[in-house]
């Protein structure tokens, strides 16, 4: 499993999710880009999440959440509302769900987005690599 890959793909997903409620924004008006390599020599982790052309609106709501300020309380706020999904316990607990069995605690209640947004057709996707109490790598900063 390329656990980084799910770790970068499954938090690009869940700032679009909350840029929806925060800015206005539906998801299907953005799109993401995912740098993820092992690589030694070009090892990278990041994601840019951008407007689709011919999107709604300006990107002045965007641009407003990349302010510190913003963008801390954006990504606690997402990893906060990551914490609880409408189909838990079935989708917390899932051993594999969607295509191939792909994706594990991850559904359209709680972190799917459109398919023109996703860069890998909602693969790949875990809530609980961010937002676990024990093993979480945003486990500190959740309520």
């Amino acid at each position: 499993m390329n656990w980084p890959l799910y770790l970068v793909h499954t938090f690009s997903h869940l700032i679009m999710r909350e840029l929806e409620f925060r800015s206005g924004y539906p998801t299907a008006s953005l799109s993401e880009r995912l740098y993820v390599s092992n690589d030694e020599k070009y090892k990278m982790y990041g994601c840019l999440i951008y407007t689709a052309e011919g999107s709604e609106g300006s990107m002045g709501g965007l641009i407003a959440q990349t302010r510190e300020h913003n963008l801390n309380q954006l990504i606690k706020n997402a990893m906060n509302r990551a914490t609880i999904c409408n189909s838990d316990p079935l989708c917390w607990e899932s051993e594999g769900q969607g295509l191939f069995d792909l994706n594990f605690a991850s559904c359209f209640s709680c972190s799917l987005v459109s398919e023109t947004s996703c860069e890998h057709s909602n693969l790949y996707l875990d809530r609980q690599i961010l937002v676990d109490s024990e093993f979480g790598f945003f486990k500190d900063i959740i309520k």
